[in-house]
C-alpha cells in the first residue's frame, strides 16, 4: 500500500499567536479527502466571518492532493510556509488553516511567513502524530474445545480486535500487523496440527498513534 508508513495527526489541535497586534489563530484537522478539506476550511471562514484572512493548506489522498490558499494576503506569505510545514514533517491527510484578525500594523511578507508559519507549528506541535499502519484482517472457525487456548494464542501473538460469533462453532475474526500475518498463519495450522486454518480476508491501512 502506498500510504504504509506515511504520518498524519488524529483528531483536531489549535494554537494561537499574536504579533503586533495581530492575531493568529491556527487549527490543524486530521482530514483525508479534498472535500472534506474544503468543508473543513469553508466552516471555518463562517465560524470567524469577522477575521480578516483564513488562510490554509493541506496534503490529502495519502499525499496525493495538494492544495494552499492566501486568502487575499501577499503571494507566497500563507499558504506557502503552512504547506512548506506539512511537506517538511512528512504529513499527509492534514489541513491546517490559520485564521488572521488584522490588528492595525503591517507585517510585511517576512512578518507574515514568520507570523503564518509559527502559528501552524504550534498547532501541529499540539496535535496528536499518528502514522499509518498497514493491518491484515483474518478470520478462522473453531471448535469450542479449542477457542479459549487459540484465543490466548492469537492474542500472546500480538493480534488485536478479535471477534468471535458463536454458532455450531465459533466464527473468530481478527487483525495483525500485515507483515506478521503468513507467520501467525503458519503458526496457528501448526499448533493445532492443520484442524484451523486462518484466512485473509483483507489488507488495509489503519491508522496508529505514535
Amino acid at each position: 500500500m502506498g500510504i504504509k508508513g506515511k504520518k498524519t495527526i488524529l483528531g483536531t489541535a489549535s494554537a494561537e499567536l499574536v504579533e503586533k497586534k495581530s492575531r493568529f489563530l491556527a487549527a490543524a484537522f486530521h482530514a483525508e479527502t479534498d472535500a472534506e478539506c474544503a468543508a473543513l476550511a469553508a466552516a471555518e471562514r463562517v465560524k470567524y466571518r469577522d477575521a480578516r484572512h483564513v488562510c490554509f493548506a493541506y496534503i490529502t489522498d495519502g499525499g496525493r492532493t495538494v492544495r494552499m490558499s492566501d486568502d487575499g494576503e501577499p503571494s507566497g506569505t500563507a499558504g506557502v510556509p503552512i504547506l512548506d510545514l506539512l511537506q517538511k514533517r512528512g504529513l499527509v491527510d492534514c489541513l491546517v488553516c490559520v485564521t488572521r484578525w488584522f490588528g492595525g500594523i503591517l507585517l510585511g511578507a517576512p512578518g507574515l511567513v514568520r507570523a503564518y508559519s509559527g502559528a501552524a507549528k504550534s498547532a501541529l506541535d499540539a496535535a496528536s502524530p499518528a502514522v499509518y499502519a498497514e493491518v491484515s484482517l483474518l478470520t478462522c472457525v473453531c471448535g469450542y474445545s479449542d477457542y479459549e487456548r487459540l484465543r490466548n494464542f492469537l492474542e500472546r501473538s500480538g493480534a488485536w480486535d478479535l471477534k468471535a460469533q458463536f454458532a455450531a462453532e465459533v466464527t473468530l475474526t481478527l487483525l495483525c500487523d500485515a507483515e506478521h500475518a503468513e507467520t501467525l498463519c503458519s503458526s496457528v495450522f501448526d499448533r493445532t496440527a492443520g484442524r484451523i486454518s486462518l484466512s485473509l480476508l483483507e489488507t488495509r491501512a489503519e491508522l496508529r498513534p505514535l
